[in-house]
This record gives C-alpha cells, structure tokens and sequence, in this order.
C-alpha cells in the first residue's frame, strides 16, 4: 500500500525563510523609445529567457510600466542591468524585500 505524503506531513522547521538575503531584482522599465521585438531579443540575450518568458516579461514593462526581469545575487543582477542599459533600456537592480 502507498503512502500519501501531505504538506502538513513535511517538516519545515529546517528550511529558511522565503526571503533570500542578497538577492536582487533586476527591473525594466517601460520606454517609449525601443521596439517591442527589440526588448524581447535582448532579454533573450542577456538573460537567455525563452521566448515566451521574454515575450512575457516584455509585455508586462509595457502594461505596468515595469516588470522583473530576473532575481539572482547581486554582483549579476548589476551586471545584467548595465548589460541592458548596453543596449538603450532603462532597468535597475534592486534588493529583494
């Protein structure tokens, strides 16, 4: 007979918190300025994002006006973010909250 693992079954009280220390966003922010099929190739470019993801991400800066392009330590999130800036997008690192 199988057993059924639950969540209330698993035992959390060694795992840290959700938050991670160091982590930082890396945004982009909407322009009025670059194509939207440029923006999704360099977000191919820089971070490798699949197309969809890209796409994606892409769509969300022009809705919202900013969208996350990808969380990771901060010595890359800048890199990445100067890497855009590389390429005429406006974009930031930012610590994770």
């Amino acid at each position: 007979m199988s057993q059924t693992t639950t969540i209330a079954d698993v035992d959390t009280s060694s795992m840290s918190d959700t938050r991670i220390e160091g982590m930082y966003q890396v945004v982009l922010f909407n322009d009025d300025h670059n194509a939207a099929e440029f923006v999704v190739v360099v977000l191919i470019r820089v971070f490798g994002h699949p197309l969809q993801l890209a796409g994606k991400i892409m769509l969300e800066a022009h809705n919202n006006g900013r969208a996350i392009a990808d969380v990771e330590a901060k010595e890359l999130a800048i890199k990445h973010k100067q890497q855009l800036e590389s390429f005429g997008l406006t974009a930031a690192a930012e610590p994770v909250h």
